[in-house]
């Protein structure tokens, strides 16, 4: 069960409490370490309306000192996510820390087609890293914990995206939700109700909405985070609105997809990497 955590932490920390620091006698520099390469984005968006300064980028580093080389890879996803490309080369990097970006010419080199069908796009990258140990770590091969926590900054698997001027008029105010859906530890649900508001930001195409759950974590986990809202992070690609960059209380990668409907209500089909899953319909009424 996903509350488990709490007990295993508060166990682990009465173990670590209780033993003798005077018999632990590894020297950190003896132990041997694991292949690893960090990535601290910089910019995940390319602007369709200043494609010659804008750039997706980041910055690589090897903690560890002990990687050889850093294979990038990249597949193109397009028409609203139903076709995807395959994975192509796109280049290897050998020096840490390095300064990194692509920009949409080269995108557009690479997969043989022009900027302008990039519009709307998302680009996935995938990244084998080398070591001078000839040890390859692979997003594969991560642990689930780096692969879920933001502060571990895994540089194998990040995603970018050619994006389009927004309209904040599409999509800010304040709703009533009715949401449904299916929690692992709780069962099936229907019918909850709850008011949600969706804020501008300072970014251009992204937005903040006060609760990402649509009132259900707070339903069903409150006693256990301390309850209320829990907001999260909207992009819009070119007209196409999902949540990205949220986290739930676990750590656990949220998701949602925006329809906007004839009746001028909205439709989020969203969940989480643990297993929840929700179905919100949003009536604007501000």
């Amino acid at each position: 069960m996903k509350l488990i955590k709490y007990i295993v932490i508060a166990s682990t920390v009465f173990i670590y409490s209780c033993r003798d620091e005077d018999k632990l006698n590894l020297n950190i520099d003896d132990i041997p370490k694991g292949v690893y390469v960090t990535f601290e984005a910089i910019s995940t968006n390319i602007s369709s309306d200043d494609l010659e300064n804008t750039s997706i980028s980041g910055i690589f580093k090897a903690p560890a000192n002990n990687v050889k080389q850093h294979e990038i890879y990249v597949k193109r996803i397009y028409n609203s996510g139903a076709d995807e490309s395959a994975y192509l080369f796109l280049e290897s990097i050998t020096k840490f820390p390095t300064e990194w970006s692509v920009d949409a010419t080269a995108l557009s080199n690479l997969f043989d087609v022009e900027v302008e069908e990039l519009f709307g796009n998302f680009f996935e990258f995938n990244c084998f890293a080398l070591g001078f140990n000839n040890d390859t770590a692979s997003y594969n091969n991560l642990d689930d914990d780096l692969k879920t926590s933001p502060e571990q900054l895994q540089g194998f698997n990040f995603t970018g995206a050619i994006v389009c001027p927004s309209d904040p008029s599409i999509i800010i105010g304040t709703y009533q939700s009715v949401c449904s859906g299916n929690f692992p530890d709780f069962g099936d649900f229907s019918d909850l109700t709850h008011t949600v508001t969706i804020f501008e930001t300072e970014t251009d195409g992204v937005y903040e909405i006060s609760d990402f759950s649509f009132g259900a974590y707070n339903n069903f986990y409150g006693e256990w985070y301390g309850g209320g809202d829990l907001p999260g992070t909207i992009n819009d690609v070119c007209g196409v609105f999902f949540i990205s960059n949220t986290l739930d209380p676990w750590g656990e990668v949220v998701s949602g997809n925006f329809t906007f409907n004839s009746d001028n209500t909205i439709t989020v089909t969203g969940g989480t990497t643990y297993g929840e899953v929700w179905t919100a319909i949003l009536t604007k009424t501000n």
